[in-house]
């Protein structure tokens, strides 16, 4: 509720500053006696302006945008760094909310005979500059974050993370993200725990299921 204020604030800064000079000059016009407060000064203007530019969606926005539609999985899980993974099969559906800002991902597969339904949101911090994402599901209550870069030179997203293994053990968490090329993504995600060598973990496999986008 306190950031939902806060967004409301700014909002009504940004309005009240791009609204402010034309009542204002009307108000001297008419000429009724009353002192009025001040207008923005240009640097106030320019700041405002500068943070609405901030929240539009630009190139980086349009990446994200190359993912959206229907994703066969196919995942492999390893519980610790020697043995052979776990396999399973799924399906991922990628849709951009919230003004083409964010990718958010709908994830349903099936592990050991348990259905396993995650979401996760992609986006691009234009203040920060850096890609930012969140991934919760239905085998936890702890909502992971990561933060990154992408190389466009070798379609790479990195990101990095922390997880809440138990109640007092942490991990460091690197996902690895590749384009391999427009219907083919490959996802690694290697933990790290305290005193131990990173070792991968998860592997997801994502083909673009044309059949669907051909339908749609």
């Amino acid at each position: 509720m306190k950031r939902l204020g806060m967004l409301f604030a700014v909002v009504a800064v940004c309005g009240f500053a791009l609204m402010v000079p034309s009542v204002f000059a009307q108000d001297h016009k008419e000429g009724d006696g009353h002192k009025h407060g001040s207008a923005p000064t240009p640097e106030q203007m320019q700041e405002h302006m500068e943070m609405m530019k901030m929240g539009m969606p630009g190139p980086q926005h349009a990446k994200l945008k190359e993912m959206v539609g229907t994703w066969n999985t196919e995942t492999k899980l390893w519980m610790g760094p020697e043995g052979e993974p776990t396999v399973a099969k799924g399906v991922s559906v990628f849709t951009m909310i919230l003004g083409d800002r964010y990718l958010q991902e709908d994830f349903t597969s099936d592990f050991m005979g348990m259905e396993f339904k995650g979401r996760g949101m992609t986006g691009f911090d234009n203040a920060k500059q850096k890609c930012v994402s969140t991934w919760c599901d239905n085998m936890g209550t702890h909502m992971m974050m990561f933060e990154g870069t992408y190389d466009e030179a070798t379609k790479t997203t990195t990101l990095k993370g922390e997880t809440q293994m138990t109640p007092t053990k942490k991990a460091q968490m690197r996902i690895v993200e590749k384009r391999i090329d427009k219907d083919t993504c490959l996802m690694q995600m290697y933990i790290t725990e305290a005193g131990a060598k990173e070792f991968k973990n998860m592997e997801i496999k994502y083909t673009r299921d044309k059949k669907v986008a051909t339908a749609e």
